[in-house]
């Protein structure tokens, strides 16, 4: 992708970042007393997007590359970029107050199929000497220090990212529990899984809020397939052999290709960052900017693909 045809494609996302702000601000209740705002919602989240989509790792370097970048500047109608500080400050409101908001705003946006949706975590190493980092083993990685990300997606056509939770890497699985409510919240009639998830208290939980839960099979501790205690998961396990079930579950790995393509284009695992609150809003901010690529992409009239994209590095 040429240099033109980037800047041509980060002022459409400028567009559908603006659009949302639009509709954020809409909700939010304005204080009208005190000074107006020197930089508005709108600027402030493009400057976030921004800075995910050139791999910017601290404030004083997104201060610096935007003060170098005169198109953006222009583009989002700023002279100078915003204070390193009051980055830091403006994040920390838009975090506690707005994230949710923003993430509801786009998933309305993207209009996705939620019909069937998958959970999924995949492991985050951290720096060696991330004091706040977890040490667990995974079947690829073997052990690794860090954290590990817990996802649950859209998951029938697009696969798009509907909530998500970051823990320690030695959080169990199966102990998000809150990602099967989430599900029901959005009003999604399957969940899949994989074998992580298979046990009693996650069918009995779908169960209660009449969702379809389809898990792998956990063959450990199982010494009979045949002869499960837990009645709903003896019937998924006879689900899974026929052709519906079969056919049903290959969607699940669409999730472990929207975690290659995150880690692939988006830097989704960066081994450099410590501490739990640092490597969240860098969880975050991928994510959501995920998500504000998507309208764009049903604008330009293209399917979604887990294939890595060349990422916007200029914009001069």
């Amino acid at each position: 992708m040429n240099i033109k045809a980037q800047n041509k494609k980060f002022l459409k996302l400028l567009f559908v970042v603006k659009k949302v702000a639009e509709a954020l601000s809409r909700r939010i209740k304005h204080n009208r007393r005190g000074r107006s705002r020197k930089f508005n919602l709108f600027q402030i989240i493009a400057c976030l997007v921004y800075k995910v989509k050139k791999g910017i790792k601290s404030f004083r370097e997104l201060e610096y590359r935007i003060n170098q970048d005169i198109e953006f500047k222009r583009a989002i109608g700023i002279e100078e970029s915003p204070n390193y500080s009051y980055f830091a400050k403006l994040l920390r409101k838009i975090e506690e107050k707005y994230m949710q908001d923003i993430r509801e705003i786009l998933i309305a946006e993207i209009e996705p199929d939620i019909s069937i949706a998958i959970v999924d975590s995949t492991p985050l190493r951290s720096a060696k000497n991330d004091s706040e980092a977890k040490i667990d083993i995974h079947i690829t990685i073997g052990f690794f220090r860090g954290y590990k990300l817990h996802l649950l997606c859209a998951g029938k056509e697009e696969v798009i990212p509907l909530f998500w939770i970051l823990t320690g890497a030695n959080e169990h699985d199966s102990r998000q529990e809150e990602l099967l409510y989430r599900a029901w919240g959005f009003g999604c009639e399957i969940v899949l899984a994989d074998a992580g998830y298979d046990c009693s208290r996650w069918f009995n939980i779908a169960n209660e809020l009449k969702v379809k839960f389809v898990a792998g099979i956990n063959k450990r501790n199982m010494k009979d397939k045949n002869n499960v205690s837990n009645s709903f998961r003896s019937k998924n396990i006879r689900f899974l052999e026929t052709e519906e079930g079969k056919k049903l579950y290959r969607h699940r790995t669409k999730i472990e290709r929207l975690f290659s393509k995150l880690k692939g284009e988006y830097n989704l695992e960066n081994v450099r960052l410590k501490g739990f609150r640092n490597y969240k809003r860098y969880i975050d901010w991928i994510l959501i900017t995920f998500l504000f690529e998507q309208p764009l992409r049903k604008l330009e009239g293209k399917k979604f693909s887990s294939a890595y994209e060349e990422t916007i590095n200029n914009f001069v």
